[in-house]
């Protein structure tokens, strides 16, 4: 790996905004078109300005600007980040940012510049995002307004003006959603070739193997990290020093210098004629005199001299910096008691940034994979971590923003589910709260805080029918059917054996009995703006008029026209008041609709339902509306045992014989004759042909009718009730001839 200290032999510092071999801004025009306000200093606004990098460094802006003549002065911030296109917003981290004050008495308007401290790499065909913002003084400023100087919006086809209503809330910048306002701001963005301020265009040192560029974007990876920062080195005091003896520091793992070098000497020594003088040198440079003007002898002196980068930069071997410091030929060793003293301080700004010390740039380190930068801010994780810019509960190396935070209270999910400060029932390694975050992927229909399947799990809630969702809920929300209102599907009250289903058609036979009713899911609060919407669906053709029936409470005033009403797919087929002030009253309204109307409206198989509430006056969070529709007649249970009449038919329990739809035995129970008391009433057995009811039509049953042959009048053998003994009884008996009830 490359010690960057061999490739910035020739680096100066950063010098002035458009210094250097500057090229292409973008955007050139200065010329104002017309103005933008309400960017003020006591308003909430922070304005952007998006465009597209050029492959250059970014050195400031120029923009055009005026205000309201009422402000002495006019802070603003300048902060330049990149720019996610597609959530309008800006990602972070901050790039540069710079703050600067005007004075601005007066009406017109101004050309202003911001420059940056250090110069930013803009790739090539990026996007990026200046902001123009007041939030870090949010409140503090009475300036009413201020105004840029705006041009439509094809002036810069790649970017557009952004403003974003964020009062002093700084982290809205990257996430919260800006707005287009359909303009640009009349603007600059100062750009140059050579990043680094040495005079080299950049493409030509990263070339010629003088400037890394690991990533291979075309840009100086020393220009791409962060600042580096200030770095000192100092030595003890040391001595004797003088014509015969000299002192040496030694001083490792140094890093190049970003621009010249300061070093501080202090010294204790024979120095007080002109002749006498300390003669300081780095590395193998040339030696400097100092403390030439006849000091004081034996006093501790202070001088400072600048070591030009070049020279500081040639001296590093191998990391290693050395500085001596002798004595002038006059320099008595022995003067001061033999204890003359010297000590050093070098003080700079390194070429780039080591957070590690590992005498790698963190840049190459991040783009060759020796370290991560998970949060993406150019500086390692590790250093990150060390200097406190970001927290690592677990220890695992990782700062905790790079983690999982579904619920966003900036400690790792996995974390905090391993200590357990929050439950993860499902164990999918998100805490239970974020699976009930919109998009989660679990359901908390019974509002507990658990997700469903884990009440499930636990058995705390029942889901009989195994589709993984709460039997209570699909209930209460009319999902599945739960005609005895027992809080439990029928399918599973019938699995169970709870309910019986007799003819099988998935209802129970309690149901089936009272009457089938198809409900609505209860709208509370029932009020104006809240009315009761929902589809019946899964219909099928009726045979017999409908039933309705409205449950509601809620205020009717008929007097002024407030009622409540029912709509059926749209078409107004009920409305009613029942008081005349106050009356929030509970009630049930029941009402019929013709079997014909309602397979019309029901032709597709699903009826809208929608129950509308007054507008004057509302009852409250209590208020709310149900209803429910039968389609079906109630199936008899004429002996109420519970089982439906055709039930006890078909298993054989009881019986019809006579087809009038009761069953023999409650025809009986009811007055019918059954002399021989075999359950069956006795006129339905003597119009079978078995005339004399001993359970079999035979040869005695025909004796009697043939002794009662052409005869009227009779009470037995006139089977078709003609009033005639006849052939046609005749045939009767035959077609039952031997069979027994």
């Amino acid at each position: 790996m490359a010690r960057f200290g061999k490739l910035v032999g020739g680096f100066v510092a950063f010098s002035s905004l458009v210094s250097g071999t500057a090229s292409g801004d973008i955007g050139t025009s200065t010329s104002t078109w017309s103005s933008y306000g309400n960017w003020g200093y006591c308003y909430t606004a922070t304005y952007g300005q998006t465009f597209v990098g050029n492959g250059e460094a970014c050195s400031g802006f120029r923009f055009q600007f005026s205000s309201e003549s009422c402000c002495a002065y006019l802070p603003f911030r300048a902060v330049l980040c990149r720019w996610d296109s597609v959530n309008n917003r800006a990602i972070g981290p901050i790039l540069a940012q710079s703050d600067s004050t005007y004075s601005n008495y007066g009406c017109c308007w101004f050309d202003k510049s911001v420059q940056f401290a250090s110069r930013v790499p803009l790739v090539n065909g990026e996007k990026y995002v200046v902001f123009f913002t007041v939030s870090p003084w949010y409140g503090q400023y009475g300036c009413r307004n201020a105004q840029f100087g705006i041009r439509p919006d094809s002036e810069f086809d790649t970017g557009s003006m952004y403003i974003l209503e964020n009062g002093s809330n700084q982290s809205a910048w990257f996430n919260s959603s800006w707005s287009n306002t359909g303009y640009d701001i009349n603007f600059t963005v100062y750009t140059t070739n050579d990043c680094d301020g040495n005079g080299i265009v950049d493409a030509t040192e990263i070339a010629k193997g003088t400037a890394p560029d690991c990533n291979q974007n075309g840009l100086n990876d020393l220009c791409e990290g962060l600042a580096p920062g200030s770095q000192f080195f100092e030595g003890e005091p040391q001595g004797p020093v003088g014509s015969t003896a000299s002192v040496t520091y030694e001083f490792d793992r140094v890093l190049p210098a970003q621009g010249d070098v300061t070093l501080r000497i202090q010294a204790s020594a024979d120095l007080s004629a002109t002749h006498e003088f300390l003669l300081v040198t780095v590395g193998n440079g040339t030696a400097r005199a100092v403390f030439t003007g006849a000091e004081t002898d034996c006093s501790w002196l202070e001088q400072t001299i600048t070591v030009p980068r070049e020279e500081f930069n040639a001296a590093i071997i191998k990391d290693m910096l050395t500085v001596s410091v002798s004595g002038s030929p006059t320099v008595d060793v022995g003067a001061c008691g033999g204890s003359s003293q010297v000590s050093i301080r070098l003080d700079y700004t390194e070429a780039y940034r080591d957070c590690n010390d590992n005498l790698v740039s963190d840049f190459e380190d991040i783009c060759v994979g020796t370290s991560i930068d998970c949060n993406g801010n150019r500086n390692p994780d590790e250093c990150d971590i060390a200097g406190g810019a970001s927290v690592d509960v677990d220890g695992d190396g990782t700062p905790d923003e790079c983690q999982p935070d579904c619920n966003n209270d900036d400690r790792p999910d996995a974390f905090q589910i391993f200590i357990g400060e929050e439950p993860d029932c499902n164990s999918n390694g998100k805490p239970d709260e974020c699976d009930l975050y919109t998009g989660g992927g679990s359901v908390d229909c019974n509002s507990n805080g658990v997700p469903d399947e884990c009440d499930i799990a636990a058995g705390v809630s029942p889901d009989c029918d195994l589709d993984g969702k709460i039997d209570s809920c699909m209930v209460a929300q009319v999902l599945v059917p739960d005609c005895n209102a027992n809080g439990i599907p029928d399918s599973c009250d019938i699995a169970s054996g709870f309910a019986q289903d007799c003819d099988a058609d998935g209802n129970p036979d309690s149901c089936n009995i009272a009457g089938l009713w198809r409900s609505t899911p209860r709208q509370q609060p029932f009020q104006s703006g809240s009315p009761l919407q929902y589809t019946l669906s899964g219909l099928e053709p009726v045979s017999q008029d409908v039933t309705i029936e409205l449950q509601y409470s809620g205020f009717t005033y008929g007097y002024y026209g407030q009622y409540i009403r029912v709509y059926l797919d749209g078409g107004e087929y009920y409305g009613f008041q029942d008081c005349y002030w106050g009356c929030c009253n509970q009630s049930t309204r029941t009402f019929g609709i013709d079997r014909n109307t309602w397979n019309a409206l029901a032709a597709d198989g699903q009826v809208q339902v929608l129950v509308t509430h007054p507008s004057w006056t509302n009852c409250g969070s209590g208020s709310f509306a149900q209803v429910r529709v039968r389609t079906d007649s109630p199936a008899p249970d004429c002996n109420s045992n519970g089982i439906p009449d055709a039930c006890d038919i078909s298993s054989g329990f009881d019986h019809d014989c006579n087809g009038n739809g009761t069953l023999d035995g409650c025809d009986i129970a009811s007055g019918a004759e059954d002399d021989n008391k075999n359950g069956y009433p006795d006129p339905c057995e003597l119009d079978r042909g078995d005339l004399n009811m001993d359970g079999v039509v035979g040869g005695q049953d025909l004796a009697i009718l043939l002794s009662y042959w052409g005869g009227s009048g009779y009470t037995i053998g006139d089977m078709n009730h003609d009033g005639i003994i006849d052939g046609a009884d005749l045939s009767i008996m035959l077609s039952n001839w031997g069979q027994s009830l």
